[in-house]
């Protein structure tokens, strides 16, 4: 069973570039007896209590980050400069948005903004306790679910993430850790300070997962109730041969997933030289906007390859 209470907490939470506090302290409560390494600017990593990075084995990755915008310095009457990223500014205008301070720690401290176009395909930002540099922003959406459907904001990255972590959970083995990155949407190379840690301080790696949620669009094949494994991701290379042995592993043993490339791309990339390496995708309709739908029987879906995977390559 998906805990959907969890589930719509996760996905309403903001967490925007590396100001992801309210997300990690959702996750630090759920992850009951797992010890939470944080890297700021960096990563949340999960593992046993007690237990050594040194014997990790398996690493089952997410992105905690969704997209949205920081504010800068004054404009006039009130409002800021602000850049921003993941969509373009039409989708961010005229629906309702919520700031934070980027040291926030709960989704509590979050306040209502609002944006403008202003000249050169840039917006402005408004809100009160806007303080310049310090203060993100993101859409403000309550999450919903209803028969197999859910639908809100940011289920790019979080479903994933959830799928990750509850993996983790039931997994419940000292040698298997999550891996929260922050800030894929706006600066993927911040995805290499976990991979750093890793090399450093993992040397028995057998398997990387990432998981991700792409546009259904971009998906080769793509079902929202199905997740996939993808071997390709834009012009990357996935290690395919291994990506390719295990999914004839995996369907002999029935697991409910399809084989695919994508058009698009995510972090895997950066995490091959580590261990042989898989990209998950769970799809959804529409990407990158205030509402978008994805299925809980994908989302139950993925969890089972998830598990299944860190069973077949590390038994």
């Amino acid at each position: 069973m998906i805990d959907t209470d969890f589930l719509a907490a996760l996905t309403e939470a903001p967490g925007v570039g590396t100001a992801c506090g309210p997300v990690t302290s959702l996750l630090r409560s759920r992850m009951e007896g797992f010890r939470c390494t944080v890297v700021p600017d960096g990563f949340a990593l999960f593992q046993k209590e007690g237990a050594d990075p040194a014997t990790i084995r398996a690493v089952l990755v997410a992105h905690m980050d969704e997209i949205g915008g920081v504010a800068y310095g004054p404009a006039e009457d009130g409002w800021h400069h602000t850049r921003f990223w993941g969509n373009t500014l039409g989708v961010f205008i005229h629906t309702p948005l919520q700031g934070m301070d980027y040291l926030a720690e709960s989704a509590s401290e979050a306040f209502p903004v609002e944006v403008r176009p202003a000249e050169e395909d840039r917006l402005w930002v408004r809100g009160e306790g806007i303080r310049p540099y310090r203060t993100v922003w993101t859409f403000r959406e309550e999450t919903r679910i209803q028969g197999d459907q859910i639908e809100g904001k940011a289920l790019d990255p979080r479903v994933t993430l959830f799928a990750v972590v509850e993996a983790v959970r039931r997994i419940d083995r000292p040698d298997v850790a999550a891996l929260c990155v922050m800030a894929e949407e706006c600066a993927i190379d911040v995805a290499r300070k976990a991979v750093t840690y890793l090399d450093r301080n993992c040397p028995d790696l057998s398997v990387v997962v990432n998981a991700d949620v792409p546009w259904i669009e971009n998906l080769g094949e793509g079902r929202l109730d199905l997740p996939a494994i993808r071997i390709f991701e834009g012009r990357n290379f996935i290690d395919p041969s291994f990506g390719i042995s295990l999914a004839e592993r995996l369907e002999k043993q029935g697991l409910e997933f399809h084989l695919t490339s994508a058009k698009s791309g995510s972090q895997t990339l950066l995490f091959t030289p580590l261990a042989p390496t898989l990209s998950i995708a769970l799809p959804s309709d529409g990407v990158h906007e205030p509402r978008v739908r994805m299925s809980l029987t994908g989302i139950r879906r993925c969890v089972a390859l998830l598990e299944a995977i860190v069973a077949e390559c590390c038994p």
